[in-house]
């Protein structure tokens, strides 16, 4: 796609979560669920944040889209994962999967493999292997970065710059990003969803800090951001 093209794409995708409210349902860690629907709300979606329950899960079947963070559900684990999982394969549905290590614990290769075998819509990791677990997405859209993210699919690259570093002070930043592309996958594909949801974060973060003194108003001023920022913003941010 062209670049000009790719820049419209984008944009539709934001301002068609914000006028659409789709219904997202992340399955993200305990200290990651108040931000996580804090942002999603902030964009003009709507939250479901649970853990892996089989109900939980049963329930992420009627969302829009669904955030699978694997750090959760590692530690979590349920024998209705890989199902669920599947089975939004087989509906349609795009999901992203957050193939983030929680803290120092290591994910077992078998569970990694088995989620990336569902073809997620989108692929977050830190780098391009875990525990000796090639991460690639099918189909879909590879997501490799802590702060500074770089964003491939289909033989295209784009690298989405960080924000603002106050970011670093609010837990639940990384699941709240893959939750943001959730949304935006309802709208585009997953290159572009990916795109969307990592610069919509980052602009809006970088906006927050001039209008904060700290972690707490931080976090107030980047929900606020997040309402306000545009799609055609966030297209120009990244340059493309």
């Amino acid at each position: 796609m062209p670049r000009s093209g790719l820049a419209l794409t984008i944009g539709f995708a934001a301002e068609a979560v914000r006028e659409g409210s789709p219904l997202i349902h992340c399955v993200a860690p305990r200290a990651a669920t108040s931000f996580v629907a804090e942002v999603l709300h902030g964009a003009g979606a709507r939250s479901v944040v649970t853990g892996t329950s089989p109900d939980a899960l049963a329930a992420a079947l009627s969302a829009d889209a669904v955030m699978l963070d694997l750090g959760t559900i590692v530690s979590e684990w349920s024998d209705a994962v890989n199902p669920t999982a599947a089975q939004l394969r087989a509906s349609g549905t795009p999901w992203v999967l957050d193939a983030t290590p929680l803290g120092r614990e290591s994910l077992r290769p078998d569970r990694v493999r088995g989620l990336l075998g569902h073809r997620p819509s989108v692929v977050r990791a830190s780098g391009a292997e875990i525990d000796n677990v090639r991460i690639e997405a099918i189909d879909g859209a590879l997501a490799l970065g802590e702060a500074e993210i770089r964003v491939l699919a289909g033989g295209t690259e784009v690298a989405v710059l960080p924000g603002s570093e106050m970011l670093a002070q609010i837990p639940g930043v990384r699941a709240a990003v893959s939750a943001l592309m959730a949304a935006c996958a309802t709208a585009t594909g997953p290159l572009e969803a990916a795109l969307a949801g990592a610069a919509w974060l980052a602009l809006a973060a970088e906006r927050a800090e001039g209008d904060s003194k700290g972690p707490a108003s931080f976090r107030i001023a980047l929900v606020d951001s997040l309402w306000t920022v545009r799609g055609d913003e966030i297209a120009e941010y990244l340059d493309v």
